[in-house]
């Protein structure tokens, strides 16, 4: 079982250490942009629109990153206060809200991302990127924070129960 949960953990550090060398290219997009806009007067046509599609990835792919490090939004007042096996008792009734949303977003999110696909789907927008690496986004990105939520899952229910950490 820790090997399963090793590898699960590997996955979602790997991705979030990928998708991570996104936010340094935001910066030096944006700051091309400023630099462009407001010394030279020369404003680009693909700055903003490629500064909010990276941003998005990191988003959607960094989510089994945060989970392996438990770094989601949690009510701290509440949860904080509780033992270590309550907190593990509550991550366990809440998982199956964490599953029912997951399933749906990676189930519902492959359909979006074939149709995208599909027709080629781009933005619109002057620059007019292409859309689908972006949907292709959502179901995979929900796809690794469901395995990391099994991961954690299985943890919180041996800890639960025994008292030990896997």
């Amino acid at each position: 079982m820790k090997g399963f949960l090793s590898k699960i953990d590997a996955i979602s550090i790997w991705s979030g250490n990928i998708v991570s060398i996104i936010n340094p290219v935001v910066v030096i997009f944006v700051v091309y942009e400023i630099v462009l806009r407001f010394v030279f007067n020369a404003p680009t046509i693909w700055a903003n629109d490629a500064v909010v599609y990276l941003c998005a990835i990191a988003y959607l792919m960094g989510g089994a990153y945060s989970l392996y490090y438990r770094a989601h939004v949690s009510v701290d007042i509440l949860y904080l206060r509780l033992s270590e096996r309550m907190q593990a008792i509550l991550n366990l009734i809440t998982f199956f809200f964490v599953l029912i949303y997951l399933g749906a977003l990676v189930w519902i999110g492959t359909g979006y991302a074939l149709e995208s696909v599909k027709i080629r789907e781009a933005t619109g927008t002057p620059w007019n990127p292409p859309v689908y690496p972006l949907k292709i986004a959502i179901p995979v990105g929900a796809f690794l924070m469901l395995l990391q939520s099994v991961a954690n899952f299985i943890r919180d229910l041996n800890f639960a129960f025994t008292g030990r950490k896997l």
